[in-house]
Order: C-alpha cells, then sequence, then structure tokens
C-alpha cells in the first residue's frame, strides 16, 4: 500500500556519484574583496571589513570539501595581506607617535599649543567638545 505515484524509468531523477559543492561565486567574492583589503590597507575601515569578509568567504567556497580552490586561495591569501598590512600600519603608526610625543600626555600638549589653550577644558571647548 504506498501512497506515491510509480516514477517512469525516464522521469527519475540521475544520481551521480560526485557532486561539486565547491562555490566559485564565494571564491570571486573572496578574491576580489581581498584585493580591495590590499589596496585600501591605508583605510583602516574598509580594508579591515574587505579583509575580515574576503577570508570568511574564502573559507565558506570550500562548501565542506578539506581543500580550497585557487581562487579560493588566492583570495584568503590577499584577505590575509591586506588585513596584517593594515593592522601593521596603525600598529606601526601608534608606537611611532608614542615615541615621539612621549605618550598621550605629550600629543594631548601638542593640541593645545596647535589650538592656543591653556588647560584641557578649553581645549576641549575650542573642539567643541563640551
Amino acid at each position: 500500500m504506498d501512497f506515491q505515484p510509480e516514477m517512469q524509468p525516464e522521469t527519475q531523477p540521475q544520481h551521480t556519484l560526485w557532486q561539486n559543492k565547491r562555490s566559485e561565486n564565494l571564491a570571486t567574492a573572496s578574491f576580489i574583496l581581498g584585493l580591495i583589503a590590499l589596496l585600501t590597507s591605508p583605510c583602516i575601515y574598509l580594508a579591515m571589513v574587505c579583509g575580515a569578509l574576503g577570508i570568511i568567504l574564502a573559507l565558506l567556497s570550500r562548501g565542506g570539501e578539506l581543500t580550497l580552490n585557487t581562487q579560493g586561495k588566492t583570495g584568503l591569501l590577499l584577505s590575509s595581506v591586506g588585513l596584517i598590512l593594515t593592522i601593521s600600519i596603525y600598529v606601526g603608526l601608534f608606537i611611532f607617535l608614542m615615541n615621539y610625543y612621549g605618550g598621550i600626555d605629550g600629543i594631548m600638549q601638542e593640541y593645545m599649543n596647535i589650538y592656543g589653550v591653556e588647560t584641557m577644558e578649553e581645549l576641549y571647548q575650542s573642539m567643541g567638545i563640551y
């Protein structure tokens, strides 16, 4: 007592032994985002977002497989290099500024000299913070 209709031989689904689960579109998107992250590494916001998304999409492009295709590997590499370069630039810049001005106090003193004020409250008022 089977309530499902009998399928004709020509309408039965053909089962293949191997099915490609990888996503070429995700690999392409990862490559493009990695390229954008690498080229815009001095722009912290865009490079960080594109680099992180490029890494995620490269890993998702595997589709359950253990290895990446060539474009996925390239996207992962570009995204990683762009992200590392961006972080390196800003950490290096922060270290340089701390050494050059002698810390946060030196940076604030330089701002006070630029704005021509004597106290921090005057500096905040001239900057429009208070």
